[in-house]
């Protein structure tokens, strides 16, 4: 996958870091997200189970990829300069929004997880597995609003075109303590 052909965080992955997917991994892109379990009750005294469906469209459930990638350079010292400032302004943030040009209005927004061993390492090139999880399969347009709580007092948010953005969360004691404020 050559130049212009994917995007990480709203940079040509190709031309910035050398990186570039395998077919599989474009594939596994588009595989469509699982559904939420269904909530079911499993009464002793009848036959089978009962799926509860009520009036709600199945949900989607986030999902696990793996997508192998390569990173490559024309000589060693520019590989090992495209790798480490990969894993700074990509991996390092966490957070991952990922178009290829075969989707253009698709935006995958992921959570990085972890990333395999180097395989087929020539010191100009290397092959390496991303393991991510796509939080939420129906945030896939241009912008958005949703959020993601990094589980301290501020969250992360992926928005146009993926800039990564800190928010400052107001803890409920922060709230408690401006509303006993301007009661007084």
């Amino acid at each position: 996958m050559p130049a212009t052909q994917l995007y990480i965080n709203g940079q040509d992955a190709y031309n910035t870091w050398g990186v570039s997917l395998t077919q599989e991994s474009l594939s596994a892109l588009m595989t469509p997200p699982p559904l939420k379990d269904w909530i079911t009750n499993d009464v002793r005294n009848e036959d089978g189970v009962r799926y509860i469906q009520g009036t709600n469209v199945p949900k989607k459930n986030e999902r696990a990829l793996t997508l192998t990638m390569h990173i490559t350079a024309p000589d060693e010292t520019t590989f090992f300069l495209r790798y480490a400032a990969f894993c700074s302004e990509v991996l390092d943030t966490g957070l991952l929004t990922i178009r290829t040009q075969y989707q253009p209005n698709t935006y995958y927004r992921c959570v990085y997880k972890s990333c395999s061993q180097f395989t087929q390492f020539v010191r100009q090139m290397a092959t390496f597995g991303l393991s991510l999880v796509e939080i939420d399969p129906t945030n896939r347009a241009a912008t958005s609003n949703r959020s993601v709580s990094t589980g301290d007092s501020e969250s992360r948010s992926i928005s146009d075109d993926s800039e990564l953005t800190d928010e400052e969360e107001t803890t409920e004691g922060e709230e408690e303590e401006t509303q006993s404020d301007e009661s007084r």
